[in-house]
């Protein structure tokens, strides 16, 4: 992996830390047992996708990225904010958990149809998608 691609692949870590911290956070805040289970289960898989990158970086001699990225911060607290604010929370939370979710996939199926490291990001995009899935049928069941 060049360094180039390091730094790309870092970019796609700290997302993915990101948005993990961001179900995390979901996870602690909805009140249906069965959504803070889900919720919990797109955390863990996410953890597993950034921890393959990971050693991927380390494989190729770089540093990886072990933290979000600047404005992870300000995106937790403008979803607690949300949250807060809402009727419903749990559907706040999982609006926002799609779109983030939308994003993130952009991103890796951006980098695997312009890098020539497409197998290090092609194996997780199913992942991806699947977790994508869960909150749109997630945010349809809760009557958005």
């Amino acid at each position: 992996m060049e360094r180039n691609s390091i730094r790309v692949v870092n970019g796609l870590i700290r997302r993915v830390i990101a948005d993990r911290d961001l179900y995390g956070q979901a996870a602690r805040g909805v009140r249906e047992p069965g959504l803070k289970a889900v919720l919990q289960e797109s955390a863990d898989s996410l953890t597993a996708i950034a921890a393959e990158l990971q050693g991927e970086v380390t494989a190729t001699g770089g540093r990886p990225a072990t933290a979000g990225g600047p404005m992870s911060g300000v995106r937790r607290s403008m979803m607690e904010a949300s949250a807060k604010l809402s009727n419903d929370p749990d559907v706040t939370y999982i609006r926002t958990l799609e779109h983030m979710e939308r994003r993130l996939l952009d991103a890796f199926l951006r980098l695997e149809s312009t890098s020539g490291d497409r197998a290090i990001v092609g194996r997780h995009i199913a992942r991806l998608r699947l977790l994508h899935l869960d909150m749109i049928h997630m945010g349809g069941a809760t009557g958005r």
